[in-house]
């Protein structure tokens, strides 16, 4: 891509009439003017002659994309970000403004957390060159994952989720299995995760299989995890809890949504609206809790 943008401008006449005479009139003055209060100084540092080379390297290549811009082939982009909805501008300015007030008052952990919300919402709009399937996906987790205990254990809750998406039941169900298992021995930064998202899809696959009563079960245990760093910042994953919902457990659910208070500490008050709506036999919009 690089090449065929070099020979466009290369080859462009309007570039080696205006760009070309340009750079060929400013380059010499600044080399001059470095030369001179070198002559000055008696000798010219080596950090001076590098940013002088950085500053016309930078000139030229500003040089270069007017001439593109201005005139010449037309080199459209490969691609180019998808403009996100007026509703998900509404969420990134209201993040943004949050950031602003947790600044104000000092609350630089509120701020750390809203900031990386932001980042996770704006990196959402960014171009997709091709849409990984879920198989694809899986494959490259249980490559990552390998047979070490070492990188496999905190990969479990991944590789439990990722065949949970491909479909892939006997894996999804043997992988969450093993992740459970795994957090019964020790705690580490990884056992919350483990916790809570092995027994999400094992909770997802018995109400697959009409076992609402198993499903039960799991979603209290996944309330019950320790805490971790994703679950305190990102919170719990909502999405047995909208199937068990849809089932009419709305006891369960709100127990489960009760037992979440002390996972996520960073709610913003979404646990209590949540609640709220449960209660009052309404269903609530988990938004992206439901994939976490």
């Amino acid at each position: 891509m690089c090449g065929s943008r070099t020979d466009a401008i290369f080859y462009n006449n309007q570039y080696k009439a205006g760009v070309g005479s340009r750079y060929n009139r400013v380059a010499p003055t600044v080399l001059q003017l470095n030369c001179r209060s070198s002559q000055d100084r008696g000798t010219a540092p080596p950090a001076a002659a590098q940013i002088v080379r950085l500053a016309l390297k930078a000139l030229f290549c500003c040089l270069i994309s007017s001439a593109v811009a201005q005139s010449g082939p037309s080199l459209e982009p490969r691609q180019t970000a998808q403009t996100p909805a007026q509703s998900d501008k509404e969420k990134e300015y209201l993040l943004l403004d949050q950031i602003r007030a947790a600044i104000r008052n000092d609350d630089w952990a509120e701020a750390s957390r809203l900031s990386t919300r932001l980042n996770m919402a704006i990196f959402s709009q960014r171009p997709t060159p091709s849409r990984i399937s879920p198989d694809l996906e899986l494959d490259h987790v249980e490559l990552m994952a390998g047979k070490d205990a070492t990188t496999r254990t905190a990969l479990l809750p991944r590789l439990a989720r990722t065949a949970f998406g491909a479909h892939q039941w006997q894996k999804a169900e043997s992988y969450a299995n093993e992740t459970v298992e795994a957090a019964r021995h020790g705690e580490f930064w990884w056992t919350g995760d483990a916790v809570h998202q092995g027994n999400i899809v094992l909770g997802r696959l018995a109400l697959a299989r009409d076992d609402v009563q198993a499903a039960d079960r799991y979603l209290l245990e996944a309330g019950k995890a320790p805490k971790s760093m994703s679950l305190t910042t990102f919170g719990p994953n909502m999405a047995l809890a909208r199937g068990l919902l849809e089932r009419g457990e709305r006891d369960v659910v709100i127990q489960y949504l009760e037992e979440c208070r002390a996972l996520w500490t960073a709610d913003r008050g979404k646990l209590a609206e949540w609640l709220a709506l449960a209660r009052a036999g309404l269903k609530p919009d988990f938004g992206p809790n439901v994939d976490y």
